[in-house]
């Protein structure tokens, strides 16, 4: 009889980001993968061919309604369909999904500890948000965190103790798929984006790729990019205004907007091909479980600028494949800024250590293995599988 997977998180794109290539591997090797999350129409035509599909209702903002019964819809769930395993991620997801396969007596639990939310916060708001990452962890017996760093902080600040967490390889989730960003093809991706934006011909590109969000670092990078701003240099950020979290300056985002030298593209997946007009992707991020879209712009030969934090300082080593500045410091960006745009030799000594760093080190073939390993020695553990 097959042995029955099952992976959880709030929003389909977290499953798309992070988890549908290894569990592609897990059902080639003969388990049964279910995936649950809210899901789009879109998303079910996409994949319910090719694994079980549990939709279910999930909001990203507090509900204490759903605090209280969704643990009980998904034990329902858990103990209807008799699954072995059973992994969460994102906050609201792992808090239900803990419980409910606890309750229905999950033999392996795993909580994935991927972001930390906490570690940017201070006061009350920190203490508030630890809770939001231990309450999980207590009903969970194995642990995945994607960095070393935030590995040492997660078992320091009692989240999970050591012997039950783990990072896979040299950190991250699935890893870079070298196929789709190939450095190869950089040239002609980018002779389509400059037909897209000829506003970009003949300049420096800056890029920023994700949320447009506050805890991005978006203030301190657009501030940055307007004061050190000349005719010869453009940014172009692609990705979807955060509906949830506040905190953008209003006067930055439209002084933005209004610069003939700044591109807000909106969400694309389309990546590849936007990495490629980018000479220096800049990722000046508050907290990062490790940065899947630093790992995706090394691939497509882009110089990185990126916060001196847990996570993105282990994707690059600095001052080899990119510089770091510290978190909130909108005047060291400015500066790391400048001196990528001064120094070409530089920039290109980045791009050939980064090329070099994700071949090496963070490949999907590579990742997606190690991922397997790790996960069948855990089901190993519980006595699910010899």
């Amino acid at each position: 009889m097959k042995k029955k997977i099952c992976v959880i998180t709030t929003i389909e794109t977290t499953l798309e980001s992070f988890v549908i290539p290894v569990m592609r591997l897990f059902m080639q090797r003969g388990f049964d993968v279910t995936l649950m999350c809210m899901m789009s129409d879109m998303f079910v035509e996409r994949y319910e061919g090719e694994f079980h599909l549990i939709n279910v209702k999930m909001n990203r903002g507090i509900s204490l309604k759903d605090m209280l019964m969704k643990p009980f819809e998904f034990y329902k769930i858990f103990k209807r369909e008799k699954f072995n395993y059973v992994q969460y991620a994102t906050t609201n997801a792992a808090w239900y999904a803990s419980v409910a396969a606890k309750m229905a007596g999950v033999p392996v639990r795993v909580n994935c500890l991927w972001g930390l939310l906490y570690t940017a916060s201070t006061g009350w708001k920190r203490k508030v948000y630890w809770f939001a990452e231990k309450y999980p962890c207590w009903f969970s017996n194995y642990f995945i965190v994607a960095s070393k760093k935030n590995m040492e902080i997660a078992i320091a600040d009692g989240l999970c103790k050591r012997e039950r967490v783990s990072v896979i390889g040299d950190g991250g989730t699935i890893g870079v798929d070298l196929k789709v960003f190939d450095y190869g093809k950089r040239e002609e991706y980018k002779l389509r984006m400059l037909e897209r934006y000829p506003v970009l011909k003949g300049k420096l590109v800056y890029g920023y790729l994700g949320r447009i969000d506050v805890d991005k670092g978006v203030n301190e990078l657009l501030k940055a990019f307007l004061a050190v701003n000349n005719l010869k240099m453009a940014l172009v950020l692609m990705g979807s205004f955060d509906d949830v979290r506040s905190g953008l300056d209003n006067d930055l985002i439209e002084k933005a907007k209004a610069s003939e030298n700044v591109i807000f593209t909106g969400f694309t997946r389309e990546v590849a091909l936007h990495l490629s007009v980018v000479d220096v992707l800049v990722h000046p991020t508050y907290r990062e479980g490790f940065s899947m879209v630093i790992q995706q712009a090394m691939a497509m030969g882009c110089a990185i600028i990126t916060t001196d934090i847990p996570g993105p300082s282990e994707v690059i080593v600095e001052n080899e494949s990119g510089l770091l500045v510290q978190v909130k410091d909108s005047e060291a960006l400015q500066k790391a800024m400048r001196r990528m745009y001064e120094d070409k030799v530089l920039r290109e000594a980045f791009v050939k250590a980064g090329l070099k760093r994700v071949e090496e080190r963070f490949k999907r073939e590579r990742m997606l293995e190690l991922t397997y390993e790790n996960r069948c020695q855990m089901m190993k553990d519980a006595g699910i599988i010899d």
